[in-house]
């Protein structure tokens, strides 16, 4: 029997590790600069066309609107000229062909007909999954410099600019018409690739069938209290909501649903919504309601409280700001990327996404990566992805294709991974796999529901919303909660927090165990950390201030941890067995009466106001002492160990100070997010008053190396 899961949009597709490894395959793309193959689907084709229908051919999908001309910043003035040029996309049934030959045949009688722009070939994954192919196909340029290149390739092909995207403008997007030279946009898009003039390329895929669902009053919200609702024994698994709500209500914290987009106006979302929001597919506010599953995932992270009506939101004072795309036909890789462009424009702090599966893409890629980055005004987005509804070890993209991402599983009422035996009776299963961060509950989840009938259930709720569609946001919210708590947290320093505070839930299925890939605590493949804990995080999270300047006195017998964003001095006795961890942005002081004896552990970081990971932009130096040879006149004295290179402050409003310890400098150059050089010299002092408020990075030469940082700029 198949079950058809309510609750997770996605498509299956195993990530690089499982791409068709034969040599001989003629059909494929390029991602990372490797070929990722691809398999003919010959009982469909693609029409990019003027026409907004079509009697003739036997259509297999709906005729969409292809809005790419419109959503681009162009300077050019043939492109400016046919912004308001409207083309359509749909595809066609024709008789599955025997031959490949057959098959173009059909393909080229079709591109030869007047009302058509452009026919194209229909592809499946790896996994059999449909990809359509449009007209369009993008190209990243190695530097701005570059844009002549990229114009007389296209000239030289009879291929036409439209332009590039508003939010990353190294990403141009081409579009292959009638007198094209190369066939379709996937052969142009590796023609342009295989030139090795750019960076990188991709076809403009039409992504398919994202939405396969698994299956909406606080006393059936098992998964915030579990009371044993649905008759287990294992009251008490849930992830301690209402403890945490004594702390955080998620108050201030802007929270994105990238989704079908949710209603705005529902009654219990109503009060807590933030703006607009924004349509990915139309690049346009506001935001759509494309779809029910959307206004699901947004009743879990925050459904008001206390209104004498439906549900509670895990964070039930956050603000709920709705990003819409289709998740059914018609999607593609640019306006995935839009919406977290989007949300990283307008300083969204968290964004859920419960989808995945797509073919692999770069500018995806570099989107997500940018939000992550340079989001929050530097301190970086929290990004949560579904796993999959799958069942198996393949964690779906772009879930996988980032460790800064939080990948979430799903948990049934019992406290098992979702799977087809477990104790809901219901037969799917949460994947999992060496990506897996975090699960949450997963299954017979009550949320909010589409007024009316149009939705999954004919009143404002659903009792029975499932999949790992429903623990993503669960996830989502406790991020909500902490960030209200502390908004200085960095993205990295969120993910710790929910990851070292999990509880390590039904210890006689699951073996949590050390992972070296895994610095925040035991794991388990299929539990990951193990069950968010929103009570637990927050009390982390209210244990991690981060004052100027610390002076740490008391003797540690245990564990201890302490962060500061200038200085810490220590003159403590750390006792065998026992472990410190001291975090200082320029200093760590052993002061006078500072002793670590003989089987005890003192690590000192000069990196400053850290939970466990570190972010890949700047890594610190870490420095590790050996306890035993801390003592006598070492420590008597009094020593003070730096950083060899640092760069202070960070944020900036005035002067940039680089220290570059035994090193010389010769020189430094400042650029913007683009490529663009703001600033140069060779003195350790840098003037940045006349500078904007953006993100740069500042690369610095010395004698022997050469080393990159990330400056904020904030007056």
């Amino acid at each position: 029997m198949k079950i058809i899961i309510k609750s997770f949009v996605i498509l299956v597709i195993i990530f690089i590790g499982k791409l068709f490894g034969q040599t001989n395959q003629k059909y494929f793309y390029y991602y990372k600069n490797q070929k990722y193959y691809l398999q003919l689907d010959k009982s469909k084709i693609s029409i990019s066309s003027h026409n907004e229908t079509n009697d003739k051919l036997n259509l297999s999908s709906k005729i969409v609107e292809d809005y790419t001309r419109k959503t681009l910043i162009t300077t050019d003035n043939k492109a400016i000229i046919n912004k308001n040029i409207r083309t359509y996309y749909y595809e066609i049934n024709v008789e599955n062909k025997r031959s490949n030959e057959e098959y173009f045949a059909e393909v080229k009688k079709l591109k030869n007909d007047q009302s058509i722009l452009i026919a194209s070939p229909n592809f499946t994954t790896t996994e059999g999954q449909k990809l359509g192919l449009s007209n369009n196909f993008y190209v990243k340029l190695k530097s701005k410099n570059d844009i002549e290149l990229l114009y007389k390739s296209a000239e030289d092909n009879k291929i036409e600019v439209l332009g590039h995207n508003e939010y990353m403008p190294l990403w141009f997007t081409l579009s292959c018409g009638k007198n094209s030279l190369l066939p379709n946009a996937l052969e142009a898009a590796n023609s342009f690739y295989e030139t090795g003039l750019f960076e990188s390329t991709e076809p403009a895929f039409i992504y398919h069938d994202l939405e396969l669902s698994a299956d909406p009053l606080f006393n059936q919200q098992w998964g915030l209290k579990n009371t044993g609702q649905y008759g287990n024994a294992y009251a008490g698994i849930d992830i301690n909501a209402e403890q945490a709500w004594t702390i955080s209500k998620g108050a201030n914290i802007k929270t994105a649903i990238f989704d079908h987009g949710f209603e705005m106006n529902h009654p219990d979302l109503a009060a807590n919504v933030y703006g607009n929001g924004f349509d990915a597919q139309t690049n346009t506010s506001p935001s759509i309601v494309r779809g029910e599953h959307g206004t699901a995932c947004a009743g879990i992270i925050g459904a008001r409280q206390n209104n004498n009506i439906g549900i509670s939101g895990i964070a039930p004072e956050t603000k709920l700001v709705s990003i819409s795309i289709n998740l059914e036909f018609s999607d593609t890789p640019q306006q995935l990327a839009n919406g977290f462009n989007w949300a990283s424009n307008n300083n969204v702090d968290i964004i859920s996404n419960s989808w995945g599966g797509y073919a692999p893409s770069s500018i995806i890629d570099n989107a997500i990566s940018n939000a992550l980055t340079y989001g929050r005004n530097g301190k970086g987005m929290v990004i949560v992805f579904a796993a999959g509804n799958e069942d198996d070890t393949n964690i779906r993209y772009p879930g996988n294709s980032n460790p800064k991402i939080l990948v979430v599983g799903a948990m049934s009422p019992c406290g098992e991974r979702k799977n087809p035996e477990s104790c809901d009776g219901e037969y799917w299963g949460s994947c999992y796999g060496s990506e897996l961060d975090i699960i949450a509950p997963g299954v017979k989840i009550a949320t909010t529901d589409r007024q009316g009938s149009n939705g999954y259930s004919s009143t404002d709720y659903y009792l029975t919303f499932n999949g790992t569609s429903s623990a993503c946001p669960a996830v989502a919210g406790v991020a909500a909660l902490i960030l209200s708590k502390n908004p200085e947290l960095t993205n990295l320093q969120v993910n710790d927090i929910i990851e070292k505070s999990a509880r390590k839930i039904r210890t006689d299925l699951y073996n949590y165990s050390a992972n070296s890939n895994r610095p925040n605590g035991s794991w388990n493949i299929e539990m990951g950390y193990g069950l968010i804990d929103a009570y637990q995080a927050l009390l982390f999270t209210s244990a991690t201030s981060c004052p100027d300047n610390l002076d740490v006195t008391t003797n540690v017998t245990n564990t201890d941890y302490k962060q500061a964003s200038n200085i810490i001095t220590a003159s403590n006795t750390i006792f065998s067995g026992a472990t410190a961890t001291y975090h200082a942005a320029n200093q760590v002081i052993l002061s006078n009466g500072f002793n670590a004896k003989n089987g005890s552990s003192f690590n000192a970081y000069i990196e400053g106001c850290k939970i466990g990971k570190t972010n890949n932009i700047e890594v610190p130096e870490k420095i590790v002492y050996n306890p035993v040879t801390l003592k006598g006149s070492q420590i008597e004295n009094g020593i003070q160990y730096y950083n060899e290179l640092s760069v202070i402050p960070n944020p900036a409003s005035n002067y940039i100070n680089i220290n570059t310890g035994k090193e010389k400098l010769i020189s430094w150059q400042l650029y913007d997010v683009s490529g663009k050089l703001m600033k140069n010299g060779n003195s350790n002092t840098i003037n940045i008053q006349s500078i904007p408020n953006a993100n740069y990075v500042l690369k610095i030469n010395l004698e022997k190396t050469q080393i990159s940082k990330t400056i904020i700029v904030k007056h």
